[in-house]
């Protein structure tokens, strides 16, 4: 589908040469890096710099080929009106799939245009020499012992692992003898959709010598590089969560309410590469792509996260994992 100055409708097999980028729809971070491998390969197929009109721009920053633009729609409707231009808009409808995951499924975005091969989904952020550059000087106080990332998100209540068990974890990481860092940042609401609710971090309330605090320190591209020197990144479904899929760092990721396919990370082919998926659906979880259908939530409000995985099964992983690497 594309847009021009008339509204949205399908691409004619003789207009690809109007293509100028893309119009994307979505408020998160993670739906924008799932995006990532669509609008860059199609980028190099059309073989021109491409337009982004989004509301995270940064995301695609970086890239040569990619001209990110923050979405307004007084300018985006002047954009249109001049040279006769078309926009790529996704996400798209994709017959058989909840809308909810349509931004997920990284090979439909720019279908009619460019099909992605398995070799084409690997998400990746592309970051500077200065961002590498700063990840290592925030990391800098550690050694050489194990490191692990934390991310105790603060989201709704879906997706939210309570304060208390991210304290516990981080305790018994600490008491394994690895170095935590945590991360994350406020992240407030652009949009007018309800679930687009502001997100952050909870503050750990721990003072420990093997601790490293940089929340609210790290752009996008910063934060990709911390996580990639670290050696396990442990979060729930969240923005930090597709900026560590951008890495090759294990990561250890809480599920709840969405399948973990729509959240997966490709490497060599491969799906869930260098990722434990910590999960427990059953009967009383919610009713959407995790179970097949899009019906309601069958809990009573409110809506919270149901099937917690425990903290010590949390930490086993962890633990498990970081002797593994030893």
């Amino acid at each position: 589908m594309v847009r021009d100055a008339e509204g949205i409708r399908p691409l004619m097999p003789d207009e690809r040469g109007r293509v100028a980028g893309f119009f994307l729809f979505g408020e998160g971070f993670g739906d924008m890096i799932c995006l990532l491998p669509a609008v860059q390969k199609t980028a190099e197929q059309l073989a021109k710099r491409l337009d982004v009109w989004t509301r995270r721009p940064e995301v695609f920053a970086n890239h040569p080929l990619l001209n990110p633009i923050r979405s307004d729609d007084k300018a985006l409707t002047a954009y249109l009106s001049e040279n006769d231009r078309l926009l790529i808009v996704s996400p798209v409808e994709i017959e058989g799939l909840p809308n909810r995951n349509q931004t997920h499924i990284v090979e439909q975005p720019a279908r009619g245009i460019v099909d992605l091969q398995p070799g084409d989904k690997e998400v990746r952020l592309h970051t500077t020499e200065a961002d590498r550059q700063r990840a290592a000087e925030l990391l800098r106080p550690l050694d050489k012992r194990p490191t692990v990332v934390v991310h105790p998100n603060r989201s709704w209540e879906i997706r939210t692992w309570p304060s208390d068990r991210w304290g516990q974890l981080t305790h018994g990481l600490l008491e394994l003898g690895a170095q935590v860092v945590v991360v994350g940042s406020e992240v407030p609401n652009i949009g007018t959709t309800e679930q687009n609710i502001p997100k952050g971090v909870f503050d750990l309330g721990i003072d420990h010598p093997s601790l490293l605090d940089l929340t609210d320190q790290t752009s996008l591209h910063e934060l990709r590089e911390v996580i990639a020197r670290c050696d396990l990144v442990i979060t729930v479904d969240s923005g930090v969560l597709h900026v560590a899929n951008c890495t090759d760092t294990h990561v250890l990721a809480i599920f709840t309410d969405i399948d973990p396919r729509f959240r997966t990370r490709f490497r060599d082919n491969q799906p869930n590469a260098n990722t434990t998926v910590m999960h427990a659906p059953c009967e009383k979880q919610f009713c959407q792509s995790w179970h097949g259908s899009t019906g309601e939530c069958i809990q009573p409000e409110p809506k919270r996260m149901c099937c917690l995985p425990t903290v010590a099964q949390v930490l086993e992983a962890a633990a498990g994992f970081l002797r593994d690497r030893r």
